[in-house]
């Protein structure tokens, strides 16, 4: 009786520390309410490209009063726009207070506006690229919106106004909480969870590293780069891989696999509390057009 009632106590507490974990995480990773006023539709919007390796997806903006063409590194991960914070210090078009950012900018023929985009500290000057990348453009910018990412023709529309004809019968779902794109597909015989981030743009598949490790095919060779994101320095391992992952009605070809060492705990932590098996990059999607409508949570790939 003794011995029943002990395990009935480390039940309960087992139990209050998975509902506390759930209810951290749950919190943890709830974004703030969306900022953002997003006027007109964009028109095609032509994409940048930074790298040989189309290592980021860039958008070209535009502030009134200023001929300068900006841009912003387009990453579906991200759930915030954010500005960086030594690249916009001399720009008179925006004004800041205590890590927020108020202004306006124009992708294309939409108008973008917040008093309360958020500001990183990257450690990069605008003044010091080529280009001119001054912030994030996040995935709050999709919300309650439709967008269409063309790879085949190189062009993004944002805040389209109606659903295009050639996506209305070939489409699927996908959830949008807590503004990530996840999606289910099927991959390895079964139905398996991908989150879309196009912010690890020059990748296909970015997984756990058992999950690459059965994945690679045998005697391949391991390509391995070095890169920051943030304020972390990753190490990236990528082998060749024969699969298929199938979204809804098109079959996608994974000829590459990738694990990253140098993510955050918390990076890691958010796959595994997702239950998803990895993150699909914009790699695997470059012959394919990308209809995203965050009204209905329908994806179409053509």
């Amino acid at each position: 009786m003794k011995i029943l009632k002990i395990l009935s106590i480390i039940l309960v507490i087992i139990s209050l520390l998975l509902l506390g974990g759930y209810v951290y995480f749950n919190q943890k990773f709830t974004p703030e309410k969306n900022y953002l006023t997003v006027k007109k539709q964009s028109g095609k919007i032509p994409i940048a490209w930074l790298g040989t390796g189309k290592n980021a997806m860039l958008v070209p903006i535009k502030f009134s009063g200023d001929s300068e063409t900006y841009y912003l590194q387009f990453d579906t991960g991200s759930a915030y726009t954010v500005f960086y914070a030594e690249s916009i210090k001399d720009l008179t078009t925006v004004t800041t207070t205590n890590q927020l950012a108020k202004t306006s900018f124009n992708i294309g023929e939409t108008t973008i506006a917040s008093d309360q985009f958020k500001i990183v500290n990257n450690g990069k000057e605008s003044g010091s690229q080529a280009v001119k990348i001054i912030g994030t453009l996040g995935a709050d910018v999709l919300e309650n919106r439709r967008t269409i990412i063309n790879f085949k023709e190189n062009y993004i529309i944002f805040n389209v106004s109606e659903t295009p004809i050639a996506f209305q019968n070939e489409w699927f779902d996908f959830s949008f909480k807590k503004r990530k794109i996840i999606m289910e597909a099927v991959f390895r015989g079964k139905e398996e969870k991908f989150l879309y981030d196009s912010g690890t743009s020059a990748y296909e598949l970015l997984t756990s590293k058992s999950v690459w490790a059965g994945l690679k095919t045998p005697h391949s060779a391991v390509t391995v780069e070095k890169a920051k994101s943030w304020q972390n320095v990753l190490t990236a391992y990528t082998a060749r891989c024969n699969g298929i992952i199938r979204l809804g009605n098109v079959e996608l070809p994974l000829r590459e696999v990738t694990y990253v060492e140098g993510f955050s705990p918390m990076q890691y932590q958010l796959m595994k509390y997702s239950g998803m098996t990895g993150m699909l990059g914009n790699k695997i999607f470059l012959n394919h057009c990308i209809y995203i409508d965050c009204f209905e949570n329908k994806i179409g790939i053509e």
